[in-house]
């Protein structure tokens, strides 16, 4: 996602105003950063995670929130695309949109295809766009009401699927254009990210998106209430699993309300995932304020996140042997060469470059006018 530079970002692309749209917000791309870095984490393994101790908890923390952190920052970028909220903007901002959903999702199918074992975000990520552009218009009130929504239907039609048709669930997403249909119902409902769950993450990044993010008191605010929130939401779905039990993910039974496991997909999961990106991203817009400097390199890997997240897959299908990990000291170890490889080549390349290789090639097919 593309926003403008901040006033104080210290790249080559600079911006002098100081109104919500005039500069990057650096936090985000900081927190971008990290969500590919928690995706990255793993996609390299070991998975599961094995063991109860501190380490494996650790490791596993990543899983299913990653991905609701790069949805959250996806929909706070699609609010400042739209800038003042103006038709002209929000036309734009639409269009672009469009544009880039259809740039993503054969990506993120041919993706797909590669021999990783990984479940690739980018073609939801298109199909998030496509909501997210007809969302633009709708005011904050009706934006929360329909996120809040879906945050309780979405899972509900979720459960009521598996129980009439739990064959739909087998393949999960790896499924190509060949099979449209199955395809379809991945996107929606029976896949790794399925629009009917992970809609309300975007929504919400987009209402976020429409708060004065440049005002420290509003960072500090997103870490609090963020945090506050995910622990409500953690614990009161491990009080109902308490009571009702732990069921299964996907057998069916109702009793997966209660979950907030990693890609549940629950209502409980939804919130505590996308309170823990919120937190998150009032951090790294305080840590980017605080330090910016010392972040400046995790905020040029952020900037180049697209290129960054299809090169790992490349080379995952290429060579695993690079990255793969067997257990947990060794996937610390492979995660660790790769952050320290990512944010050296990134910053290197935005001291020469505007944008990601990737990022570039985007934004000259989605931003030519006419």
């Amino acid at each position: 996602m593309t926003v403008v530079a901040h006033p104080t970002d210290p790249t080559p692309a600079r911006a002098p105003a100081a109104t919500r749209t005039a500069g990057r917000i650096r936090g985000l791309d900081a927190a971008r950063a990290l969500a590919i870095f928690g995706m990255v984490t793993v996609h390299f393994g070991p998975f599961p995670v094995r063991g109860d101790d501190l380490a494996s908890a650790a490791y596993r923390v990543p899983y299913g929130r990653a991905s609701v952190l790069f949805a959250f920052v996806a929909g706070v970028g699609v609010a400042l695309l739209s800038g003042d909220g103006s038709a002209p903007r929000v036309r734009s901002a639409g269009r672009r949109l469009v544009l880039r959903a259809a740039l993503l999702f054969p990506l993120g199918v041919a993706l797909q295809k590669l021999p990783t074992g990984v479940a690739v975000i980018l073609q939801y990520y298109a199909i998030y766009f496509l909501i997210a552009a007809a969302a633009l218009r709708l005011a904050d009130r009706w934006l929360l009401a329909l996120a809040g929504s879906l945050t309780l239907a979405g899972p509900m039609a979720i459960v009521l699927a598996q129980r009439a048709e739990p064959s739909w669930f087998d393949a999960g997403g790896n499924v190509g254009i060949r099979a449209p249909v199955a395809l379809l119902r991945a996107l929606v409902i029976s896949g790794y990210y399925p629009v009917l769950s992970w809609a309300p993450v975007v929504l919400f990044g987009i209402w976020i998106g429409r708060r004065d993010l440049h005002a420290p008191g509003v960072h500090r605010r997103l870490v609090a209430c963020g945090a506050g929130v995910a622990a409500a939401a953690y614990g009161l779905s491990a009080a109902l699993v308490g009571v009702v039990g732990r069921a299964a993910e996907e057998d069916g039974s109702w009793r997966q309300l209660a979950l907030s496991d990693g890609h549940s997909e629950m209502p409980l999961a939804i919130i505590g995932a996308t309170a823990v990106a919120v937190a998150i991203v009032g951090l790294a817009m305080l840590l980017t304020d605080w330090l910016p400097r010392v972040s400046w390199p995790l905020v040029a890997a952020g900037q180049l996140a697209l290129t960054v997240y299809v090169a790992h897959l490349l080379v995952l299908a290429a060579t695993p042997e690079l990255l793969r990990a067997a257990t947990v000291e060794q996937g610390v170890l492979s995660v660790a060469r790769f952050v320290l490889f990512v944010v050296t080549v990134a910053a290197l390349w935005r001291l020469r470059f505007a944008r990601g290789p990737i990022e570039a090639l985007f934004h000259q097919l989605t931003s030519r006018k006419g």
